[in-house]
């Protein structure tokens, strides 16, 4: 038993700080309504972030994640053979039976932190897929439990139902008010047809389940808004691709989508996939194959490019690594931090013990500029005057090797052999036993290329990987207060400083002084201030 499993067992009691409702749910999932055995759920299931070509008419909104993308799932050996849904029998399982045993088994898993990592495999099968594309793809890829960061294959991004996570909170906890809600998420209009709402609350629905893992009494309540939903059925017998057993929530298709399932696990009701389809009967609307995903194994880790399971709350460098990596996301997103020409000359204010320091430089750090004795010097990387110049890049990768715009070769992308790629750079710290050359080289690639639209993520989490790695909050010398992660070392950087507010890049620490970026801005050439 790994520990998903063992932080998402049974257990006797209904788990603290639930609803009456929520503990009425669970009362009545652990109840046996037919011979099959005592609910026991396993872990929690994600959708993976890869997008395939459906052509599901959701308005644009959250339900667009599930409507407007390819969802990679497990699917069965060989294409399987939807049937016509046939409406399920008192005696079989109905639907608000199928939402009260998903609610229970939800109860019982765990509450997790929102920035905890997760990693999952996941496969997904597509019945016609596109010349050239396999039938199945599997991949593994990580995102926080709140989906504020997903990381894959060396590609950052956000989850598309990040923005609905962080309004959990304010969200209706009765299943119908629920269903309304959702609804009016992609479909505020007051004559949207009940068809419309159906489609847009069971999308919206389905891009919870798979991408965050929810806080369990709010896993429950989706689960019985799901039984609510007037259109839906149940699916019984049915197999995943990965053929284990399963019952699902069916929406069968409508003017606005093709047939929609959400796929549970028949004996513990955990979550396994989702799957779409169109019949092929001719009509111009049936351009959809069939398509699954499901989902192999989800871990709990502490961080992205890990496997092993480490159900442990996020640490505090984590969380920082977090904060400024998500920083700068968002900043990309909003177009700045713009990667410059390599050409572009770059203006910095730098304030250290020394006094006050300015340096131009180019992008790709090829050539520097400073002020020496009243008069500006200028220095290429191949000349004489390079050994004497004091680099903002003084050790490390050189730019052809971190511009995301080349073809190769390329850094690895991973958090861990990154680090431990940056520490065969020698950035001469006497402390050769950790990782003090690599927290001095990323010290260098921030001062030298923080910014400018050039700095990975991957960097960010490669400092939390440092063991030993604590955070404090400091006022620096220019009076700001910053966030520091500091490291264990006798000598070399120490401590790489955060904005407490903004979470950009601020300065460094090495020897007890610090070294701080005060002003950055792009100038026509050397002795241009902006």
């Amino acid at each position: 038993m790994n520990e998903m499993d063992m932080l998402t067992r049974f257990r006797a009691e209904v788990p603290p700080g639930v609803s009456p409702h929520a503990e009425e749910l669970f009362r009545a999932g652990m109840t046996d309504h037919s011979t099959e055995r005592p609910v026991v759920p396993r872990s929690r299931h994600l959708f993976a972030r890869i997008r395939m070509p459906w052509r599901l008419a959701i308005a644009a909104g959250v339900a667009a994640g599930l409507a407007a993308g390819l969802l990679i799932a497990v699917q069965p050996s060989g294409p399987p053979a939807p049937t016509a849904v046939q409406p399920s029998s008192p005696s079989t399982l109905t639907a608000k039976l199928l939402a009260d045993r998903a609610s229970a088994a939800a109860l019982t898993g765990p509450t997790v932190p929102a920035g905890q990592w997760v990693y999952r495999l996941t496969v997904t099968y597509t019945a016609s897929p596109p010349a050239g594309v396999p039938a199945k793809i599997t991949q593994g890829n990580w995102s926080t439990a709140d989906g504020s960061l997903s990381y894959g294959s060396g590609a950052w991004g956000t989850s598309p139902s990040h923005a609905l996570y962080s309004q959990l909170g304010s969200l209706p906890r009765n299943p119908i008010a629920l269903d309304r809600y959702l609804a009016k998420l992609s479909y505020p209009s007051a004559n949207a047809t009940q068809v419309n709402k159906d489609v847009a609350d069971f999308g919206t629905i389905g891009e919870l389940l798979s991408n965050d893992i929810l806080p369990p009494s709010l896993n429950a309540e989706l689960y019985q808004a799901l039984g609510d939903i007037p259109t839906i059925r149940v699916k019984t017998h049915i197999t995943d691709v990965d053929g284990r057993a399963g019952v699902a929530f069916m929406l069968p298709e409508t003017s606005q989508s093709a047939n929609l399932e959400i796929i549970l696990d028949a004996s513990d009701y955990s979550y396994l996939a989702q799957a779409a389809w169109e019949p092929s009967n001719g009509s111009p609307n049936s351009a959809i194959p069939f398509t699954e995903t499901a989902v192999l194994k989800t871990t709990l880790v502490s961080g992205p490019g890990s496997v092993q399971a480490d159900p442990a709350p996020p640490q505090p460098a984590e969380l920082t690594v977090g904060q400024a990596a998500t920083a700068l996301l968002n900043s990309q997103k909003s177009g700045l931090g713009d990667i410059p020409d390599p050409s572009q000359w770059i203006y910095r204010k730098l304030s250290t013990n020394g006094g006050t320091r300015e340096v131009w430089a180019r992008a790709d750090d090829t050539e520097q500029a400073s002020v020496a004795g009243g008069t500006l010097v200028t220095c290429t990387r191949s000349a004489s005057c390079a050994s004497g110049t004091k680099w903002l890049m003084a050790a490390g990768p050189a730019f052809t090797l971190v511009d995301p715009t080349r073809t190769g070769p390329f850094l690895p992308s991973d958090p861990q052999p990154l680090l431990d790629k940056f520490n065969t750079y020698r950035t001469g710290c006497p402390d050769t036993a950790g990782y003090c050359n690599a927290v001095g080289v990323i010290a260098n690639l921030f001062s030298g290329y923080a910014n400018v639209g050039v700095s990975s993520l991957t960097w960010y989490f490669s400092l939390a990987d440092v063991p030993g790695a604590t955070v404090q909050h400091i006022t620096d010398a220019a009076g700001r207060v910053d966030v520091e992660l500091s490291f264990p070392f006798t000598g070399g950087v120490t401590g790489i400083l955060f904005d407490a507010s903004t979470y950009r890049f601020a300065g460094y620490v090495q020897s007890g002084a610090q070294t701080l970026l005060l002003q950055q801005a792009n100038v026509a050439g050397p002795g241009v201030r902006p």
